[in-house]
């Protein structure tokens, strides 16, 4: 009787671990380049283009208005809480204005808004963005 508990417990433990870490939420993999607008809370709107590079949950890559007008970005993370994914991240533009972006992952787009701060200004910005083919 008592190999047969010493047999058993670890056993039903195995199988409890193994069940809970199939219900753990994945990373989502957000590598690749992303394109689409930037909307100035001021008005108007221009392009927006994103090229991020995701290694478990660090984000690195490139952000700005167009393919050949681009930041490098810092403090990258991807995080996957309850199903929904966020994608934070600064840029730094060549003015030393530092963007921070933070993204959610809905319909297979990223949306959300940038901030900055300059002159003593608040500075925000949606952004909406779809993978480019």
């Amino acid at each position: 009787m008592t190999f047969r508990r010493i047999l058993v417990v670890p056993v039903a433990l195995l199988i409890a671990a193994s069940t809970l870490s199939a219900f753990q939420a994945r990373p989502v993999d957000v590598t690749g380049v992303w394109t689409g607008t930037f909307t100035p809370s001021t008005g108007g709107q221009s392009g927006a283009h994103i090229d991020l590079k995701q290694k478990g949950t660090e984000v690195t890559g490139t952000a700005g208005p167009a393919a050949d007008r681009q930041a490098a970005i810092t403090n990258g993370k991807v995080a996957t809480v309850k199903g929904a994914t966020s994608v934070t991240f600064d840029a730094t533009q060549t003015s030393g204005m530092v963007m921070k972006f933070d993204l959610r992952l809905v319909d297979g787009r990223l949306q959300g808004k940038a901030t900055a701060e300059a002159d003593g200004k608040k500075l925000e910005a949606l952004i909406d963005v779809g993978r480019a083919k």
